[in-house]
């Protein structure tokens, strides 16, 4: 590992701790006493209000646990958007937590570190305290279209989502995570492990959001003896456009995810596609 990589590194975990250490956007949060829930389900969200309530439809119609939570993380960096999310979430009666703010969405401009933040913010600030049977997380531009259970599917393991193997040719040990916007745990599994959700690199290799949770959990399981989401199935939006600005792919078969939610690519009436595409669902 080079001087840089180590400082990068070290820069990153003192922000980390800092971070996670923050009370919510001046206290603005709906989340009361929360007990004894099953299934914790989080969504990261970010600049992008129609995706959230489309997402909150689909929740609502396509989970078919009977004890959970749906629980909304705003790491937007655009105040309107905040706003525009959390009277979203009120009128849909779902918890809303506004988060601090991000250096990595608007001074170092790593989405994935800035996801990855947020997603360990949520996990030591929330997670811990309602301590949930299963607890999870999905991007904001991810929506279940047909019925759904996470409980059938963690019934026998640890850790359930979307497999990314980083694992480069000849490489003595397999390198993998599972990807941060489909990924769910027992808490059981993981309660007792110092673990954040943050990019990282192992043996050279990068490893994105909630990467670093390879090293104190992922690392100490054999990939055979799981089952993880079905393979992804592609499709593009419409013709003309690139992977990151309009493709529209299936998520273990029942989940439907579209690149590029944010926008950032300025894609022009992509929303309004997604509208009159998702209300087939």
């Amino acid at each position: 590992m080079t001087i840089k990589r180590r400082i990068w590194d070290f820069y990153v975990a003192t922000l980390c701790k800092f971070f996670v250490q923050r009370k919510q956007d001046n206290n603005k949060s709906d989340i009361g006493i929360i007990e004894n829930t099953s299934l914790c389900l989080v969504t990261i969200a970010f600049n992008n209000d129609f995706l959230i309530e489309e997402q909150i439809r689909l929740v609502k119609k396509h989970i078919t646990d009977p004890d959970y939570i749906h629980i909304v993380a705003d790491n937007s960096s655009d105040k309107k958007k905040r706003e525009a999310i959390k009277a979203i979430c009120t009128k849909a009666s779902i918890p809303y937590v506004g988060l601090p703010f991000n250096w990595f969405s608007k001074i170092h401009k790593r989405p994935s570190y800035s996801h990855g933040l947020a997603m360990t913010w949520v996990y030591d600030n929330l997670i811990k305290k309602i301590k949930p049977g299963i607890f999870g997380f999905i991007d904001h531009d991810i929506f279940p279209i047909k019925p759904y259970s996470l409980l059938q599917k963690m019934d026998y393991q640890d850790f359930y989502g979307r497999l990314i193997d980083v694992t480069p040719d000849n490489h003595p040990k397999k390198l993998w995570f599972l990807w941060g916007g489909f990924c769910f745990f027992k808490f059981d599994s993981v309660k007792f492990l110092n673990i954040n959700f943050m990019p990282c690199k192992v043996d050279n290799v990068y490893l994105d959001s909630a990467g670093s949770i390879y090293s104190s959990l992922y690392s100490k399981y054999d990939t055979e003896r799981f089952r993880f989401s079905a393979p992804t199935l592609e499709e593009y939006f419409r013709e003309g456009n690139v992977y990151h600005s309009d493709l529209l792919h299936f998520v273990d078969n029942d989940w439907l995810h579209t690149i590029n939610g944010s926008n950032w690519k300025k894609v022009k009436d992509k929303d309004d596609f997604l509208r009159e595409f998702l209300k087939q669902y």
